[in-house]
């Protein structure tokens, strides 16, 4: 109810700023538009503008969302290429020089010497430098089964050795190529055999080799002992790969 006032012009007129009786709001049989409806009621520059507001970052997530899945069940289930070989060492080098040139020497040595045509782009050698990141990858490599041979110094191989990581070079190498690096063999025990006194030729010295090694710093180094990896798929290559450092 208004109260009338003296002084003032008092009619049936609405006051300024609410609305008429009649507007459409207080229309109890009122019907929004649908949202289809009111889609198809923009022009093109309103749709547009509309899709921006409300609806672009929900699309952009789920394309990122959908993305990222996609990669990771294609990198959980994809095959894993199969290397040619591969090789790795531990504080031990190559000259620096050379060193990114040993799988493509590798590659050739292995197609002049036997009747297959390798992959080139297969074949990898990779030095390493004792950290955190290395045994995270060294680790993960090994439970591949990715890697085909270990150079290292003579203390750490034997160290390695003892806890089960090389094969025994009497039951993988030929009898003639036994034979030929009988004067090199490296032996030592194992702590995971029953028998723990008893050694074996798990490595060969690459002392005579016809490639020389450095540390870190680049100093000489007369110990370098290799050895074929336990789980290796390809001890064939890992063969080869000894005899290319003896007559390459």
């Amino acid at each position: 109810m208004e109260i009338l006032q003296p002084g003032k012009k008092n009619d049936d007129d609405v006051k300024h700023g609410r609305l008429e009786a009649e507007a459409e709001i207080y229309n109890p049989n009122r019907k929004d538009p649908s949202a289809s409806e009111r889609w198809k009621s923009m022009d093109r520059i309103q749709k547009l503008h509309h899709f921006r507001e409300y609806y672009l970052k929900y699309v952009i997530l789920g394309i990122v969302v959908l993305a990222f899945a996609g990669y990771m069940i294609y990198y959980i289930v994809k095959p894993d290429e199969k290397d040619t070989f591969f090789g790795a060492s531990f504080n031990v080098y190559f000259d620096i020089d050379l060193e990114k040139d040993i799988p493509e020497r590798f590659g050739k040595y292995i197609e002049s010497t036997t009747d297959t045509k390798p992959d080139k782009d297969r074949i990898f050698f990779k030095s390493y430098y004792d950290s955190v990141l290395t045994d995270t990858e060294v680790n993960n490599f090994f439970d591949k089964r990715r890697y085909d041979i270990f150079i290292t110094t003579e203390s750490r191989f034997k160290t390695y050795a003892k806890t089960d990581n090389y094969l025994d070079l009497k039951d993988v190498l030929p009898a003639d190529k036994y034979e030929e690096y009988k004067d090199k063999l490296v032996f030592c025990n194992n702590q995971k055999q029953k028998d723990t006194t008893t050694e074996h030729a798990y490595g060969i010295s690459l002392k005579d080799c016809n490639y020389k090694f450095y540390d870190y710093y680049e100093n000489p180094i007369n110990d370098a002992v290799i050895g074929i990896v336990i789980n290796t798929q390809r001890p064939e290559t890992a063969i080869d790969f000894i005899d290319f450092l003896f007559n390459d």
